[in-house]
């Protein structure tokens, strides 16, 4: 009964066994450590992705938006990522991200919406509530976007090497995850939108050392 209402919810699998345990029931769902054995599968075929797609940015961030693994054309224009948050990096010095893109307005609301969306399959998260309080705190003096949107797909734009880079915002996860951890997982993929970011990402893998394909 309570896995299926939990379904019925469209919760998320950590959400199914928080409300088994309040049952009095066991947890349903196995939660891995991402550097155990038994993820070791996955773990290869996310790096073999975040290879496969530089000279682009990619990242991996947690259901809490921790960077747990990133490629090299993401450390080159973002710096070193891994163990930091990157909600916390933008939402808590939002003066910074504006700084950073163009069009942190329009991003700042996009983010602050996928934050309500994850805790509405996570309503008990108190990692995430906070997250969404420092965001819905970051938004408060900006203006909505208005609606609907001119774009397509809300893109950050970002100021670096003295240009605007234009870029388009993908991601990936492992689909019918019945696994915690797995479930959580998100690769961000960062994409050319234009021929001038296209230059931009290939010049920076080059001054990155992008000879050595071997290296993440």
């Amino acid at each position: 009964m309570v896995l299926r209402l939990g379904e019925a919810l469209g919760v998320s699998l950590r959400e199914r066994n928080r409300l088994l345990q309040a049952a009095g029931l066991p947890a349903a769902y196995p939660e891995a450590d991402m550097d155990g054995p038994g993820l070791a599968p996955f773990r290869a075929a996310i790096d073999r992705m975040l290879r496969a797609h530089l000279p682009y940015p990619a990242m991996v961030v947690d259901g809490h938006w921790n960077v747990i693994s990133a490629n090299r054309a993401c450390t080159a224009l973002f710096g070193e990522l891994v163990g930091t948050n990157i909600a916390r990096r933008y939402f808590a010095d939002p003066a910074a991200a504006a700084a950073m893109i163009v069009n942190w307005p329009e991003v700042a609301w996009a983010g602050l919406a996928r934050l309500h969306h994850q805790l509405a399959q996570a309503p008990f998260d108190e990692e995430l509530r906070e997250l969404v309080d420092l965001a819905e705190s970051a938004v408060s003096g900006l203006a909505r976007p208005a609606e609907p949107l001119s774009a397509l797909v809300v893109c950050p734009w970002f100021r670096a090497g003295g240009q605007v880079v234009r870029t388009i915002g993908m991601v990936a996860r492992f689909d019918a995850a019945a696994e915690v951890t797995l479930e959580e997982l998100r690769i961000e993929l960062t994409y050319p939108q234009d021929a001038s970011a296209e230059c931009f990402f290939r010049d920076l893998d080059r001054r990155s050392g992008g000879g050595d394909r071997a290296d993440l």
